[in-house]
């Protein structure tokens, strides 16, 4: 175990050494006490203060939290509050967001209570902290599906209303930052959507965001000069999610493809490709 430790310490990523170190603690298992498995949780947790992006010490203090020696809702609810701190601390680190889904589901197994709705909470609150935390989008791309599904949304109109007006302004916000346009691209094609909303009014709202789209590539244009591509690529899903429903829609599809492949020729192959489909 010292020995491990020691390697471990000069370099954490030696994952033939975690796995060594489990089977030593197997082996030891029936004369570990509660002490010792805190004691290992402390060793894990200095390690990813040093190497938060390290996988085999997010994976190993998993294990370690499995097996620990009292293994309770009271152990699991301390590490949700451990993850939430690092995520102060590195809100965009992807390894702490999909570790903080495990243990949500761990608690949630133990106690039998959805967090879902605590969750979409503190991801929104990480957002409206740094409009740029991809992570945070992401978890609420998996959270928001779920609370439909297990009709925790009192309100599902209202909901979406709110989401469309939340992107809306997160685009106004800061409109060069990919994440909250590839949540846009994620929401607007996604079918719950329309389902929570009466056909006119998702066509309306996605008009609506639309015209607002439009509106910044237009201030880019006359701040900069260029035009704004996630804007452009995003007019272009809209476009093509309009075309689907059967409106009859002036297109711009082949204008925002060339300013796109002139702008950004090292993609010219896959905006080419992209016009082919939609001809």
């Amino acid at each position: 175990m010292k020995d491990t430790t020691r390697l471990l310490q000069a370099n954490p990523e030696f994952n033939a050494i975690w796995n060594y170190r489990r089977e030593i603690l197997i082996h030891l298992k029936t004369a570990l006490d509660e002490e010792f498995w805190d004691s290992e949780l402390m060793f894990t947790l200095a390690q990813l203060k040093m190497f938060p992006k390290v996988y085999w010490i997010w994976n190993h203090r998993l294990w370690t939290l499995e097996n620990h020696s009292k293994s309770s809702v009271k152990v699991w609810e301390r590490e949700l509050a451990m993850v939430s701190k690092l995520l102060q601390l590195d809100a965009r680190n992807f390894h702490g967001w999909h570790y903080r889904r495990l243990i949500l589901d761990k608690i949630e197994k133990f106690t039998g209570c959805n967090r879902d709705k605590e969750e979409l909470k503190f991801v929104t609150e990480n957002i409206n902290k740094n409009i740029s935390n991809y992570s945070a989008w992401h978890q609420r791309t998996v959270l928001i599906p779920r609370l439909f599904a297990n009709k925790q949304i009192s309100d599902e109109k209202e909901f979406m209303r709110k989401e469309f007006a939340y992107i809306t302004n997160a685009i106004f916000t800061d409109a060069e930052d990919q994440s909250v346009w590839f949540y846009i691209n994620w929401f607007i094609k996604n079918e719950m959507v329309l389902s929570a909303l009466e056909r006119e009014e998702y066509i309306n709202l996605l008009q609506d965001l639309e015209k607002n789209i439009r509106v910044i590539n237009q201030d880019d244009l006359e701040f900069s000069g260029k035009q704004n591509n996630w804007c452009l690529k995003i007019l272009i899903v809209i476009e093509k999610v309009q075309r689907e429903m059967g409106l009859t829609i002036e297109s711009h599809t082949n204008e925002y493809l060339k300013q796109l492949i002139e702008a950004d020729p090292l993609r010219k192959n896959r905006y080419v490709s992209l016009g082919e489909e939609m001809s």
